[in-house]
């Protein structure tokens, strides 16, 4: 086969407050409930099956009370996972958008969402360095009749030219990007305000004031600065062998990433590029916090010769959405296009932000930076190894002892070597649950030095009731 495909591994390390959501909206005492003035998101399934496999009669337990925080009461241990303010500490709210999440409910960042923003950063890129009447004639126009084409398809005939007409010939096929994990302890509940020009809108009232505290915007779950994930991207070697075979005529091919560096000098210029224009914004209606932060993502590119910086995912606008490619020309031109979408030509444009409150609103969001797997290498194997040992845990084990825990009002490390989990465990009957349930007591065991060397009546009584099964 010809070509080899080659895969760089990165690690991918949040530097401001980044969501990709699922779509849905957590409710509180429905998803959550409230502990220590935090949200604590509860896993219902272990909480239902820790009331059901309990002391209490199940229909006790359904005359004690009908919401979720009476039911996670009444299982003895809040099972789920908290989730703290990322900064000063405010009234639980009633709802915010929950962040993406897979299966064993780890949050991550999409890999379609990663190159999705990678694409709009290198299209944008090239556009910008391109003369403009170029493709005038592939920019939305009036038809004959004075009509607009539809805001849905007012870049199709641009992107069909440049980029592919189909996904079979898209200029971007040789390149993949991963899923990017996380762990649930870097989720953080984010206090979410949004900045019209000068003024702050009140989402509630519908109203814009001077006063940041009078306003009200939305809360979210995002990943908090500094959380670390893996990323993987691949160039598959064996369409590249021969783009002739695959890549229309009018492609233009220099737009996709060639390598790790070549996408990291791209990224880091239309960045720079992008951080300069909202220092600029923010100078202008005076709002000196959020100048601030951005000036300060600015001069971690300018002095950081290894990584590549992106924004991406919710928050990062319009000018994030479009690539933020065309002149301030072009620009007014779209909007005579689309006056009742872009606003008024004599407004500024685009006039909103969205900022995270830490301290008060001054961080925008979705700014990512890229490293090379050998600056986070250590952190990263130290961080799979813990996400593969939480995996592999028991479900039926964390619930045991914890129910065992609170009868005895002991340690769940005295429950775990105690003859009582080893009698629960002998009951349960035959197949995966109990097969997977003795593994995880043995590796919990083993990394006590209990399972060669059992040292107690209770801990040896137990140890032969799982060995005889």
């Amino acid at each position: 086969m010809k070509g080899i495909n080659q895969t760089v591994k990165l690690g991918l390390e949040i530097i401001t407050p980044t969501q990709s959501g699922s779509g849905a909206e957590l409710f509180k005492e429905l998803d959550y409930i409230e502990r220590d003035q935090m949200a604590f998101i509860v896993d219902q399934q272990a909480s239902f099956n820790a009331v059901a496999s309990g002391n209490l009669a199940l229909n006790a337990q359904l005359l004690s009370g009908n919401r979720l925080s009476d039911w996670a009461t009444a299982a003895g241990q809040d099972f789920g996972y908290r989730l703290p303010w990322l900064s000063s500490t405010a009234k639980v709210p009633e709802k915010f958008r929950e962040q993406l999440k897979d299966a064993m409910n780890r949050p991550y960042l999409p890999g379609s969402a990663i190159k999705g923003a990678i694409r709009t950063a290198l299209i944008a890129e090239w556009l910008r360095s391109t003369p403009p009447n170029s493709f005038d004639h592939l920019l939305p126009q009036k038809d004959r009749f004075g009509k607009a084409p539809s805001k849905q398809w007012a870049a199709k005939k641009l992107m069909d030219e440049i980029t592919g007409k189909t996904a079979n010939q898209d200029i971007f096929r040789s390149f993949k990007v991963k899923d990017t994990l996380f762990v649930d302890a870097d989720l953080r509940l984010a206090d979410i305000r949004w900045l019209n020009e000068t003024r702050w809108r009140s989402m509630t009232k519908k109203k814009s004031f001077d006063n940041w505290h009078d306003g009200d915007g939305i809360y979210a779950e995002v990943l908090q600065p500094s959380a670390l994930g893996l990323m993987t991207l691949n160039w598959d070697g064996f369409l590249l062998s021969d783009v002739s075979k695959w890549q229309q005529a009018t492609a233009i091919s220099n737009i996709a990433p060639k390598g790790y560096d070549d996408l990291r000098q791209r990224l880091n210029q239309h960045a720079k590029y992008r951080l300069e224009r909202e220092i600029q914004f923010y100078k202008k209606q005076g709002k000196a916090a959020p100048e601030q932060e951005c000036q300060r993502i600015l001069s971690m590119i300018q002095q950081d010769q290894h990584s590549a910086y992106l924004q991406m995912s919710w928050g990062s606008g319009w000018r994030g959405m479009t690539g933020d490619w065309a002149s301030d020309n072009l620009v007014e031109q779209f909007r005579q296009l689309y006056p009742r979408d872009l606003g008024r030509p004599e407004k500024i444009f685009p006039k909103t932000r969205r900022l995270v409150v830490s301290g008060e609103p001054k961080l925008p969001m979705g700014w990512v930076r890229l490293m090379p797997f050998a600056m986070v290498a250590e952190k990263l194997v130290k961080q799979h190894t813990q996400q593969q040992a939480t995996a592999a845990q028991s479900a039926w084990v964390n619930q045991k002892l914890a129910q065992i825990a609170q009868q005895n009002r002991s340690s769940e490390k005295d429950a775990l070597r105690g003859k009582a989990l080893a009698e629960a465990w002998q009951a349960l009957p035959n197949g995966e649950e109990k097969q997977a349930a003795l593994a995880d007591i043995k590796r919990r065991w083993q990394s006590e030095d209990w399972w060669e060397q059992p040292n107690g009546k209770s801990v040896k009584l137990a140890k032969a009731i799982y060995e005889q099964g």
